[in-house]
């Protein structure tokens, strides 16, 4: 077999969506895993709606994921990558009107002058008499000295394909064999009257110009595969393999729109998400690794992917499983690497830990990496270390500090402290002890020394987050809790 080729042609019209980077990923998926290559093309013809900003607004989402390419456009301070470009839709005009040319001088395309009125009004026949609205094929069979004549003598026209006799049969990696009979589609239009190309005829002269062997693409294309697969036996291309995979759906089991939050694969980003985690996510949302394994890395992504496992139906966005993934992905991450991943949070949330140490900051990261389910939640988790106490939680002052003999046990735990080292491993055993010796239970003590230490009710373990604190500073803080107590 032929080298393998892929892409993903995006519209850059605004951000990345979840949708495009589940299309990506099977690509760039597929291309790793055969050693192929993968390419970015931008489909950037609407001149209306593509900006740079949006360009660089998915590029940027590709490189987040960890979706690199191996050929395409320049895109900051990168140059152009790949030897088929250029690999933006609007510098390749000249060559898909060319096409067009081509198959009108081959008798496989025909010019059309049929006006709009005239369209309007068999589309309006078409629907009284209750059949599917289809060009007439008026123009067909025009002779072609006078078609082109009239084009020269400037009366406006497009340029129609003609769609051959008989059916079209695709067998798809994902639906099957998808099997049509020609006679379903009219002759539809492949260049406009400014001679610009219709996205049917660009999309299939990009992919055969660039050697694409696979198609991998969302199934609300698969309409457009059939003309497609025409296109392609007409300007003597070899058809790509395709294979359709299902939408991204919400969690209401709707196709995600672009105005939920989440659409924008960057919003992860911005809500502490790991972009390890997003990849794998989406790959289980079209693809099933055959056995419970739910977990997966970039690599292992790449080791596992099959395409006999990409399934038919769409999935449904799932924010409880996500969190879990994204937490067991920072479980299993070196605490090094968490502890840079999570002080950049703290920086935006504007909290300067610049007179903490390396060591501290990395043992601060290792007493949260089992509670945390994103990295924002290193901010709510730590604060307190950086700043003093301006108010408690009020449910646990309730629940806590004005519960009968409150202040008592706050003063048993001050003396715990005062007596013994600030260690993890001392206080455990000290409060162990003095709940044996008082007949307390741990849930009358641990609670109060959290909500001392750190004003909150949930957090880090009470005895860890005590050691980074320090022995003076818990002292101070329990003597300060005491007298809030006596006030109340």
């Amino acid at each position: 077999m032929s080298e393998v080729r892929v892409r993903i042609a995006p519209s850059p019209s605004g951000f990345l969506h979840i949708g495009t980077a589940k299309i990506a990923l099977f690509n760039w998926l597929y291309a790793r895993q055969t050693g192929g290559t993968f390419v970015l093309r931008l489909e950037d013809t609407d001149a209306d709606r593509t900006e740079e900003e949006f360009v660089q607004a998915m590029c940027d989402g590709f490189k987040w994921l960890g979706i690199d390419w191996d050929e395409g456009p320049a895109f900051g301070d990168e140059p152009q990558k790949g030897d088929f470009g250029p690999y933006r839709q609007s510098e390749r005009n000249q060559l898909h009107r060319d096409a067009g040319q081509k198959l009108l001088s081959e008798g496989k395309a025909y010019r059309c002058f049929c006006t709009k009125e005239e369209l309007d009004i068999e589309r309006e026949r078409a629907q009284k008499e209750k059949r599917p609205p289809r060009y007439n094929g008026k123009c067909r069979d025009l002779d072609a000295a006078e078609s082109q004549a009239r084009h020269e003598a400037g009366e406006r026209n497009v340029v129609r394909f003609k769609v051959p006799e008989g059916q079209t049969i695709i067998e798809d990696l994902v639906q099957g064999t998808v099997e049509t009979q020609n006679k379903e589609f009219d002759d539809f239009v492949i260049l406009k009257p400014t001679g610009d190309p219709i996205f049917h005829l660009a999309v299939v002269v990009d992919d055969g110009d660039m050697n694409i062997t696979h198609v991998f693409r969302g199934d609300d294309h698969l309409t457009n595969t059939s003309r497609h697969a025409m296109l392609f036996d007409a300007l003597g291309y070899d058809r790509p393999i395709f294979a359709h995979l299902p939408m991204v759906l919400d969690e209401q089991g709707k196709k995600y729109s672009k105005r939920l939050h989440g659409a924008n694969v960057l919003d992860w980003r911005e809500d502490g998400y790991l972009p390890e985690t997003m990849l794998n996510y989406v790959a289980l949302m079209g693809w099933s690794p055959g056995d419970d394994e739910e977990i997966f890395t970039r690599d292992e992504l790449v080791k596992a992917f099959s395409v006999d496992r990409l399934g038919k139906s769409a999935a449904k966005f799932d924010m409880k499983r996500l969190q879990w993934i994204n937490g067991q992905h920072m479980r299993t991450m070196p605490i090094e690497e968490l502890r840079d991943r999570v002080l950049p949070r703290l920086s935006e949330a504007g909290i300067d830990f610049s007179g903490k140490s390396e060591e501290w900051l990395t043992q601060m990261a290792a007493i949260c990496q089992e509670k945390l389910k994103t990295l924002n939640e290193i901010v709510d988790y730590t604060d307190f270390f950086f700043k003093d106490i301006d108010e408690y939680n009020a449910k646990a002052v309730k629940k806590q500090f004005q519960k009968e003999g409150a202040l008592d046990r706050l003063e048993i735990i001050l003396a715990v402290f005062q007596e013994n080292d600030c260690t993890t491993q001392a206080l455990h055993d000290a409060i162990e002890a003095v709940c044996e010796e008082k007949e307390l239970g741990l849930g009358q003590i641990n609670p109060l020394v959290r909500l001392s230490l750190s004003g909150k009710m949930m957090g880090p373990g009470v005895f860890e987050l005590a050691e980074l604190l320090g022995k003076d500073e818990c002292i101070k803080r329990l003597e300060n809790a005491i007298e809030y107590v006596k006030g109340l």
